[in-house]
Formats: structure tokens, C-alpha cells, sequence
């Protein structure tokens, strides 16, 4: 299936009907807060699947997914989703797998926002989208906006544009209208929350 730009493939708060497998293009996972402000979750790109939380337990998704750039999907239903997985070991490993990582993620998360100042919280979540979109080495351009970097690594815009400030009179990043190019992720990852700890 071909997407535009700004469409929406998941609605937070609804219940599962379809997994969304990413085979083109570039998907933004957000939710939206109690006080209304939208926070970014992750942004997801090929090769990633999306929804299958909510298909493997029934409860509804706790994020809207939408495309930031025209994209390409495959829209796999809930219920065969489940059946792949319960006759292909392999796949169901892998599914495992990949949600084993996001729990890993989440828990990092919420100690760096105790342990981290937001320069180093900043910088990982910098690497961390990075690495999600990167293939390979070379520059990265995010398509995130500095309001959605404050809300992922829990810091108010006015820190995350004084450190995103830093960082690119470093010349580690250049900024644009709604997107972030890591220049330097080596340097980004040595002043990062976990720059310490590489084996977490």
C-alpha cells in the first residue's frame, strides 16, 4: 500500500485490527499526553513492524502511528498476524525479540530522565533515533522538530534548543525547520546518557 505524507495508519486508544509492516518511507510514533501535548515515542522505518502489541493482546494501541514522508506498507490483519506467529517459530522469535529490545529501551529511558542532565538525556535520544534510521555511516537527517525531542528525552524546549545549540556549534548536528542532521553520532554517543555503559 502507498502512502502520502501525514496519514494515519494507527489511532492511540483504539483496538487492534492490523499490524503495519514498514517497507518504504519513514512512520512516527507518538502519543498524546492528559494535558493534550502530543510526546514522540520513535520514529520506525523499513524493515520495522508496528502494532503488534496491541494484535498479541487485545487491548488498544498506546500510539498513533502516521507517515512523515510518503511511505510504503503492508497492512497484515490482527488475526493472521497471530497465526504466522504461532506456526513459524522463527518469526515469533524474532517478534519477541524486537519487543524485548523496546521493554530494554523504555526502562533505559526512565533512568536516564532520573540519573541524566538534558544535554547527555539529549544526546542519546539523538543516537538513539540515529541508529533506527541510520544505514551505515555518513550524515542522518531526523524528521523530528526540537518540541518533539523535548517531550522524548522529558525536557522543556527552551533546554533541549540551548543543548541542540551547543551540539551544533560543535558542529555534532545541524538543525533545520522540522528535522535534526546528526553529523558527528560518534561524538553525540561519547556525551550521551550511556556513553559509560555500552553493555545495557
Amino acid at each position: 500500500m502507498s502512502l502520502p505524507a501525514g496519514a494515519t495508519l494507527l489511532f492511540e486508544g483504539d483496538l487492534s485490527d492490523r499490524v503495519v509492516v514498514v517497507l518504504a518511507g519513514t512512520l512516527r510514533v507518538f502519543s498524546t499526553a492528559a494535558n493534550g501535548r502530543e510526546i514522540l515515542v520513535t520514529v520506525a522505518g523499513p524493515g520495522e513492524i508496528l502494532g503488534e502489541m496491541s494484535a498479541l493482546d487485545g487491548q488498544p494501541h498506546s500510539a498513533s502511528v502516521n507517515t512523515v514522508d510518503p511511505a510504503e506498507v503492508v497492512l497484515v490483519p490482527a488475526e493472521e498476524f497471530r497465526s504466522v506467529l504461532r506456526s513459524n517459530a522463527g518469526i515469533a522469535t524474532a517478534v519477541a525479540l524486537r519487543l524485548t529490545r523496546e521493554l530494554r529501551r523504555v526502562v533505559r529511558q526512565r533512568v536516564d530522565l532520573e540519573a541524566f542532565d538534558v544535554p547527555a538525556r539529549l544526546a542519546q535520544s539523538l543516537v538513539d533515533l540515529a541508529e533506527r534510521l541510520g544505514a551505515g555511516g555518513g550524515e542522518i537527517e531526523l524528521p523530528v522538530s526540537q518540541r518533539e525531542l523535548a517531550g522524548s528525552c522529558g525536557a522543556s524546549r527552551e533546554a533541549v534548543t540551548k543543548a541542540l545549540g551547543t551540539f551544533r556549534a560543535r558542529g555534532w548536528v545541524r538543525t533545520g525547520r522540522r528535522s535534526i542532521t546528526v553529523v558527528d553520532v560518534d561524538a553525540l554517543r561519547a556525551r550521551s546518557a550511556r556513553a559509560g555503559d555500552r553493555s545495557r
